[in-house]
């Protein structure tokens, strides 16, 4: 079992750096481009595609660092192992992405009061439609790599890219708007709605990253099927200060194992391990971590938690040998 969980991780890795290579690549091209289009253009449209593209750069490079790093292996430094570089990667990724919004909104509405005509209309067609093909088949390789890799850095990635596929179409219908109609104003509202949807994507990454930084527990579904698991195992009599948190794609969970009190120090760690490679098992990607405890004697350690005891039936008849 350690050998496929060794395998099914590196691969998961190498998905993760697919995603954020492929990300960091296209980032590069539709940024040069767009420079190049807004020079051609002066559109406010496209100016705010281009500084979306230029922190998406910064954006991508970050993610692509931050997954080899998570990626290391324990050491003596980082006893838990580097996992946590994902979600302050995906915090950073925010706080780019934010400053990335202010400044389009900005150029935005000084368009919305004083309207410019976008200049080669033809160049801007052509950049903000190749931009969203190659958003849109980015966003779709991303998809593949988050369900491979279940990677916190994709997943903001994608969160991203998926608004900047929105922000593109909509950059587009502007330029047609104003270059076909003469409504100006539609340059200026398409970049107020860019700096929209990049607002809502540091929503989304936000969300998935702020409780991995602050350890929050894991989700009310997770912890009701751990507890299955150690109360229908018949050795376990019951089991108090359960705690849990993730890191990056990792699970952690502690917590306290109530057995017979006169079984050998032999049975009761088998018992154990018995409980860790269950929930392993069930739960990829975990670090489970027990303790034995005498059932019925009162402990006073872990978070205020209630001993939870198993069925009076396994009570009442203590096993006394591994089962």
């Amino acid at each position: 079992m350690a050998d496929d969980t060794m395998h099914r991780t590196k691969a998961e890795d190498g998905w993760a750096r697919l995603g954020t290579a492929a990300s960091l690549l296209v980032a590069l091209s539709l940024l040069a481009l767009k420079i190049w289009a807004w020079r051609a253009t002066d559109s406010a449209a496209v100016l705010g595609a281009a500084a979306d593209s230029g922190l998406d750069v910064l954006g991508s490079l970050v993610a692509f660092m931050a997954v080899r790093y998570a990626a290391l292996p324990a050491d003596a430094d980082h006893t838990f192992g580097h996992q946590k570089a994902e979600a302050l990667s995906a915090l950073f990724q925010s706080i780019v992405i934010t400053a990335s919004a202010v400044f389009v909104a900005w150029e935005s509405i000084d368009r919305l009061l004083h309207p410019q005509a976008i200049e080669r209309t033809e160049v801007a067609v052509l950049v903000l439609a190749g931009s969203a093909l190659a958003t849109i088949l980015l966003v779709g390789f991303q998809t593949l790599a988050l369900r491979r890799s279940g990677s916190l850095v994709i997943e903001g990635d994608r969160a991203h890219y998926l608004g900047d596929v929105i922000a593109n179409l909509g950059a587009l219908f502007a330029v047609f708007l104003a270059s076909s109609f003469g409504i100006l104003r539609a340059d200026a509202l398409a970049g107020l709605l860019a700096a929209a949807f990049l607002l809502w994507s540091v929503r989304e990454i936000g969300t998935a990253a702020l409780p991995q930084i602050m350890d929050q527990e894991l989700p009310a579904e997770d912890i009701a099927r751990i507890r299955d698991i150690v109360q229908s195992d018949p050795d376990v009599l019951g089991h108090h200060a359960l705690r849990t948190r993730r890191a990056g794609r990792r699970r952690y969970v502690q917590m306290h194992l109530e057995l017979d009190p006169d079984m050998t120090l032999l049975q009761s760690h088998a018992i154990a391990d018995r409980v860790e490679r269950t929930i392993e098992a069930i739960f990829p990607d975990t670090d489970v971590i027990t303790h034995q405890d005498p059932y019925g004697v009162i402990h006073d350690d872990g978070p205020p938690q209630a001993s939870v005891p198993h069925s009076s039936s396994r009570r009442a008849s203590r096993p006394q040998d591994v089962r």
